[in-house]
Formats: structure tokens, C-alpha cells, sequence
């Protein structure tokens, strides 16, 4: 999918990582500091494909994937308060579902899964050499419950600094399928960094109100027709001077190609979109009007700056 460039500086940073892999001071460290880490790791940015729900205040997170050996490729998802881009969560998941497409997941060999136990003994090493003893539920020692799904474990961190670290296992060579009800397999390992302070009334952000809404609606259906017609100079008049200022005529046409100016677009939903730089755009969603499909099938991002000029459109379509 061809699109439009989006333009953010990256800040730089000095961090200390755990044990070189891991961010977990998630009151030290803002959403810059955690771009930064990934992108001195060399992972991949990924775009949302997914709307997550969140409490109010927290916006769509960042997400990462980090080659691994072994073992499924690493996620990391950091969700972030709107008003001040620090950490409301993180979650670090290594889990087949999120590379495969949801596929049924093969069953593992003795010692694919024996690489989950492992790399689970790691990770409570770790934490315990850090943190200390913690609460514990589950045990890694019975095998045997691995094939009737039973297999799990979860160790729990509350922290003095108003966080909680939650690391857990599951382990399932379970497979049965009946009627409309599939039971997968399932091999994965997560670990949650959570804040539980009183944060949440602190970060609640101001939602645009109606009229804000409307006037950016009709700025990106003005890019739009420009964009119909070809008329990629008027095009460029909405936006912002950093894009404008890059874009080329043949990226605004790969754009022009995966829009479908026969169908209108309507909006989905809005909400804000972190930058590279750690700052705060608004978001605009939209679907297509004949698309009845929960999500929809087709759907435009669309980021504005605070000049109300766009900096960002994103057609996205899922399978």
C-alpha cells in the first residue's frame, strides 16, 4: 500500500534498559524515551490495525515488533496518557497469534515449547534479582497439563512507585473444533507494566468539540476533490508546509489510486495520534458510506496538525 509521508523528528534520548531488552520505569520514562529504545534495538514500527479500548485519556498505542530467535517474534504496545505522553501501560508479548494472522498454530515440538519455559525462567529471574519475591500463581514443573490446555503460570510485582509488573505463561497443545466454537492452541508469554496511580482524572484530554470536527471534515473533502481532479498544486494547499514541502506529484497519485472517489467518506471516529517526536496530532477516521462491515473493511486515517493542515493520510484495508 502506497502512502502519503508522514514527517516527525525523533528525539534523541539517554535510557537504561533491563537487562537490555526492557523498559519498565514507566514514570521515568515517557513515549519518546520507549521509540528511541525500540529504534536503537532496530525493531519494526507497526501501524494499528486494531482499535483498542482504553479508559479515558489513554490513547491508540505504539507498537513494535522485534525479531527473536527461537520464539515468536517480540510485540511491544505501549499505550500512553493524551495530555502529557507518559505511560499508562506497556505490554510485551511474545504470542504465534500476532504474526500468523490468527491461523491455527501448528503443534509444537517438546523443544519449541521447552524455549517458552525458558525464556519465562529468564524474565522471573530477572525481575526477582531486581524486584524481589513475588506473587505467585501456577507452576512451570507439570508438562503434562500442557496438552489439556491447564498450563500457565503468573507471577505479580506490585511496585512502591505506584506500578505493577504482571509476567505470565500459557501453554496449550489443546485443538478442538465444534461447530462455530474453535479451541486453539496456544503458546504465549506477556509482561505488563501497569500504572496504578491516581492519574487517570490528572490526563484526561479535552475532545474537540463539534465544530473543530466539522471544520477539519471539510478541509480533508477539499483535499479530496483536488485530488480527484487532479489538481495536485490545490491539493498541496492543504498541507502541512513539512509535508507539502516533500511530498511528490507521483506519491500524491499513489494516494489518489487507493482512495475510492466513487464511495463517500463518512467518519469512523477520532482521537490523537502520537508522533515520532513525542507530540500530540489529532486523528481522523473515516470509513466508506457503503461499507456496513463492524470494523469496516476500508477505512482513512487522516492527522492534522495544529494549524488545522493535514500531515498525514493513511488508507488502510484489511483482508
Amino acid at each position: 500500500m502506497n502512502r502519503a509521508i508522514l514527517t516527525f523528528v525523533l528525539l534523541s534520548t539517554t535510557i537504561i534498559s533491563f537487562s537490555q531488552e526492557f523498559l519498565l520505569d514507566i514514570h521515568k520514562n515517557k513515549l519518546s524515551d520507549f521509540v528511541a529504545f525500540e529504534q536503537n534495538l532496530g525493531s519494526k514500527r507497526l501501524e494499528n490495525s486494531s482499535n483498542y479500548i482504553s479508559q479515558q485519556g489513554v490513547a491508540q498505542p505504539i507498537q513494535f515488533r522485534r525479531e527473536q530467535k527461537g520464539l515468536p517474534d517480540l510485540f511491544a504496545y505501549y499505550f500512553f496518557y493524551q495530555k502529557d505522553s507518559t505511560i499508562n501501560y506497556v505490554l510485551y508479548e511474545w504470542d504465534d497469534n500476532n504474526s500468523n494472522g490468527h491461523k491455527p498454530i501448528p503443534k509444537k515440538s517438546f523443544e519449541e515449547i521447552k524455549l517458552f519455559i525458558d525464556k519465562y525462567k529468564e524474565l522471573h529471574s530477572l525481575l526477582y534479582a531486581a524486584y524481589g519475591k513475588s506473587k505467585t500463581n501456577g507452576d512451570l514443573n507439570d508438562l503434562s497439563k500442557i496438552e489439556t490446555g491447564d498450563f500457565r503460570k503468573e507471577d505479580t510485582w506490585d511496585m512502591v512507585d505506584s506500578s505493577k509488573i504482571e509476567l505470565s505463561i500459557v501453554l496449550s497443545n489443546k485443538y478442538e473444533k465444534n461447530g462455530a466454537v474453535t479451541i486453539s492452541r496456544t503458546y504465549r508469554i506477556r509482561l505488563y507494566i501497569t500504572d496504578i496511580s491516581e492519574k487517570t482524572n490528572e490526563n484526561k484530554v479535552i475532545k474537540p468539540d463539534e465544530a473543530k470536527i466539522k471544520e477539519l471534515d471539510l478541509l480533508f473533502k477539499t483535499f479530496l476533490t483536488a485530488l480527484k481532479n487532479k489538481n495536485f498544486e490545490q491539493a498541496k494547499l492543504n498541507l502541512s508546509s513539512s509535508v507539502a514541502n516533500q511530498v511528490t506529484v507521483e506519491q500524491l497519485e499513489n494516494l489518489r489510486e487507493n482512495l475510492k472517489f466513487y464511495d463517500s467518506p463518512i467518519i469512523y471516529l477520532t482521537g490523537m495520534q502520537m508522533g515520532f517526536d513525542g507530540s500530540n496530532y489529532l486523528m481522523v477516521q473515516y470509513k466508506y458510506k457503503s461499507d456496513f462491515n463492524d470494523p469496516p473493511k476500508d477505512l482513512i486515517k487522516v492527522i492534522f496538525d495544529d494549524k488545522n493542515k493535514i500531515i498525514g493520510v493513511q488508507p488502510t484495508k484489511r483482508p
